[in-house]
């Protein structure tokens, strides 16, 4: 019998799926039932879909189990990262003038290493939805340019940059990811949140999102995020701009593996 790492891991995954059936007492019927439903989910293109609602947030939890313990806790990429986005100019993201209700939001910080050293030239890619839950470069042509950028920290390892404050929204529900939430009672719902990426030679990359503490969502994200308690704000508006300010801490490769 094969004895390596993918050995390892699949026959682990199966084993704890059939000791689920046995306690659970699936029936045949069921049992047929939940090939029917992955057969569904493969012809509707959700595979990718569902094994992010119910899967992702476990690498996440792994990841942050091995992560050292000053390190910034990671959280979801999601689906809509896009690296092609470019470096953002004169410190505002580029967003969609039809929308003349949006709330002006400021994203800055930090980025310091486990030590506590401010990190200079640390390469940030920061994405959030469009004022009606869409994101640019993905949805309705909008160009990869709008809400989404890159920004780099000064020699002070601080950064900042200028958008829209995000909206909470529904990820694709019509198919049969969404069927299988709502017979299990579940929403469809993310809270709103700012993705963050991490990047620096030599330093583990780090991936994050940052909350607003008022959003009815927060605690009960349908992905089941982690939502560290951390990168969860209260209201805070500064010149008429909610200001979102994130302390990140990265760790060094070589100390992540020695972990």
């Amino acid at each position: 019998m094969a004895n390596n790492r993918l050995d390892q891991i699949v026959s682990t995954i199966v084993d704890k799926v059939r000791q689920g059936v046995i306690e659970e007492g699936v029936t045949f019927e069921e049992y047929r039932a939940a090939i029917g439903y992955i057969m569904k989910i493969s012809e509707a293109g959700e595979l990718p879909l569902f094994i992010d609602v119910f899967l992702n947030t476990t690498v996440v939890s792994v990841i942050n189990q091995n992560s050292h313990p000053n390190a910034s806790p990671s959280d979801m990429e999601g689906p809509y990262f896009l690296d092609d986005a470019p470096f953002v100019k004169n410190g505002k993201i580029k967003t969609m003038d039809e929308y003349k209700d949006d709330e002006p939001m400021v994203v800055r910080g930090t980025v310091k290493d486990v030590d506590g050293n401010p990190l200079p030239g640390v390469v940030i890619d920061m994405w959030s939805s469009t004022p009606d839950g869409k994101y640019g470069g993905i949805h309705d042509n909008i160009p990869v340019d709008y809400y989404r950028g890159k920004v780099k920290t000064d020699e002070n390892g601080q950064f900042e940059a200028e958008s829209t404050v995000p909206v909470p929204y529904r990820i694709p529900d019509s198919g049969p990811v969404g069927a299988m939430l709502e017979m299990m009672g579940r929403h469809s719902w993310r809270p709103a949140h700012v993705h963050l990426k991490v990047r620096h030679p030599g330093y583990r990359e780090l991936i994050t999102q940052l909350y607003f503490e008022e959003d009815e969502y927060v605690h009960s994200d349908c992905c089941e995020g982690i939502v560290p308690a951390e990168f969860v704000y209260p209201r805070i508006v500064e010149d008429g701009k909610r200001v979102l300010e994130a302390d990140l801490v990265i760790e060094p490769v070589a100390q992540q593996q020695a972990a």
